[in-house]
């Protein structure tokens, strides 16, 4: 998910978060050096003092970036804290909530069965969710004298894929759909856009299907681009496609085959000391939103959301994008077809971006275009995503590029701007001078 903010401001800042354009050409050349404020040999120790001195201003508490090329690491550096409090610094084993990058990890999951084939991007959701073969989308009205109508089609795995289902979040907007969401728990239970008013969350993964079954759907099918549990609904076709619990099935076919060895919906008690204090950024400075002892992620009876509760390391997810910037292979082991990789980067829908910006959206990923390139911006031909954590990172395959930012403060527009500015133009420096 994406952040504790409301209405027109979240998706404001949705939007610009996937602000990047579209991947049809890649054939741009890299930003000139004249153009880079900062030589190659000079970006990392660059990079580490400007987010030491976000975390000396009490802006983050803290930060890490990766940086690499063909699996060669070019840029790693580590600054701030765990926890502020306890003044615990953040390390290489330091246990991140992904939030909604968990979506990418589980949008290639659905490729792997797509491969498989186990199921088709065409085919209907209801043809593995029963519970969705009556929906029905919101025609006017208030939440008390809703008129609907029903779904034109069904709802299909490619348009989950690309957020076109017609669902939503409850904390996107506060339209009547959205205040359906909230008072009839349509949502998991989670820190991230909650209010005390909300009625009881799904318990489980099932339930949440169950319920958004019944929920007036925000627009008809393949109609336009809504952020939503789309993704985290995918989780559930996995489950009925293979019949393997999601956590089982991700843990056997991703995590274990690509080394990710400290990724997952829980965190144990053997884990607790490595997972970090989550915090949110406002006005007054960083303040504790969920302390490690007490987080969701610490209950193995949660709803397993594969659009937004997964949580690793560094190392690990650096794994998993690197394996997507090489075609679907990592130390010589093929996880996805080099078709099925392409497929995530083909751009699909056509969203609004900020002022005169557009976005395209792929399968599973936010795409580059060559002029967010000539920004400093998203590689083009690349893809990305983030969570509202304000981690980020994203692929450039024509290079096997990949950076990944994690750290753990939600909200902080204006910060998350100059986090993923500074991480685009390291790339970019490190990328030219490689």
């Amino acid at each position: 998910m994406m952040g504790l903010v409301s209405g027109k401001r979240h998706m404001a800042c949705v939007l610009a978060v996937l602000s990047s354009g579209v991947a049809g050409c890649v054939n741009a050349d890299l930003p000139s050096s004249a153009e880079l404020s900062v030589a190659p040999a000079q970006t990392a120790e660059v990079l580490q003092d400007e987010l030491a001195h976000l975390v000396a201003a009490g802006r983050i508490p803290g930060a890490m970036v990766r940086i690499a090329r063909a699996d060669k690491t070019l840029a790693d550096v580590t600054v701030g804290y765990r926890d502020l409090a306890e003044r615990v610094p953040l390390g290489q084993d330091s246990i991140f909530r992904f939030y909604s990058m968990s979506k990418p990890i589980t949008s290639a999951a659905i490729m792997m069965l797509v491969e498989e084939g186990k199921l088709s991007l065409d085919d209907p959701a209801a043809d593995y969710l029963p519970e969705w073969s009556d929906m029905r989308v919101y025609v006017s009205g208030g939440l008390e004298d809703m008129v609907t109508q029903p779904a034109r089609r069904s709802i299909t795995i490619a348009d989950l894929l690309t957020h076109t289902s017609g669902i939503t979040y409850h904390f996107t907007g506060d339209t009547p759909v959205h205040q359906y969401y909230r008072r009839y728990g349509v949502m998991r239970d989670t820190p991230v856009g909650r209010r005390p008013e909300d009625g009881p969350p799904a318990r489980d993964l099932d339930e949440l299907v169950e319920r958004l079954g019944h929920a007036p759907m925000l627009h008809q099918p393949g109609e336009e681009f809504a952020y939503s549990y789309s993704t985290t609904v995918l989780g559930a076709i996995i489950e009925r496609a293979s019949g393997m619990r999601l956590d089982r099935f991700l843990q056997e076919r991703l995590f274990v085959p690509l080394g990710m060895t400290d990724t997952g919906f829980f965190v144990s008690d053997a884990d607790l000391p490595r997972f970090i204090t989550l915090y949110s950024a406002n006005e007054d400075g960083l303040s504790v939103v969920e302390l490690p002892a007490s987080s969701d992620y610490r209950d193995t009876a949660r709803l397993l959301d594969g659009g937004g509760a997964i949580a690793g390391t560094m190392d690990d997810y650096v794994r998993f994008a690197q394996m997507l910037a090489n075609g679907g292979m990592l130390d010589g082991r093929r996880i996805l077809s080099e078709q099925s990789v392409a497929a995530m980067l083909v751009p699909r829908v056509k969203i609004g971006g900020m002022g005169a910006e557009t976005t395209w959206i792929g399968y599973g990923l936010a795409l580059g275009t060559p002029e967010s390139e000539a920004g400093f911006g998203l590689p083009a031909g690349g893809g990305s995503w983030s969570g509202s954590g304000n981690t980020y990172f994203f692929i450039d395959p024509k290079r096997k590029g990949v950076a990944v930012l994690m750290t753990h403060f939600l909200d902080g527009a204006q910060v998350q701007g100059e986090l993923r500015d500074l991480v685009n133009r390291s790339y970019y420096s490190l990328v030219a001078g490689d």
